[in-house]
């Protein structure tokens, strides 16, 4: 594999997100816009659900690998391992939701969304920010 193959994976890293998260932007969307009550809409989103899953779950492994290749197997404390954190809090949160039904449980799994995507968006801004705060290398 060559050197690009971890930026790959890191690409479709994000899509994975933004298609794991799609139900819930897409709902928020139609609420705060188009106010659509159009059938075909909400059969999109209801068929979207099983695909949050799956994605969520591809995600995990996908920017694991993604994060491995970067760093030549190495650990090192990276704007994505914090990313990485967030989402893995974010899908315990959402596995503690699915079993438990608890509402703020599941309003800490938006929560922790919005600051894994953040993460992420500093993650692709400033991939060693981590090291520069602290003064690692």
């Amino acid at each position: 594999m060559n050197a690009m193959d971890f930026r790959v994976l890191g690409w479709v890293s994000l899509v994975l997100a933004v298609i794991a998260t799609s139900p819930y932007w897409l709902r928020t969307l139609n609420q705060w816009t188009v106010k659509t009550r159009d059938k075909r809409f909400f059969n999109l989103i209801k068929r979207l659900r099983p695909v949050h899953k799956a994605a969520g779950l591809m995600l995990a492994v996908i920017a694991l690998v993604h994060g491995y290749m970067a760093l030549n197997g190495r650990i090192a404390l990276h704007t994505g391992l914090l990313v990485y954190v967030g989402f893995f809090v974010t899908v315990l949160l959402g596995i503690w939701h699915h079993f438990a039904k608890n509402r703020k449980v599941f309003k800490a799994h938006k929560a922790m969304v919005l600051i894994s995507f953040l993460l992420m968006l500093l993650h692709l801004i400033k991939p060693w920010a981590m090291g520069q705060w602290f003064n690692i290398w």
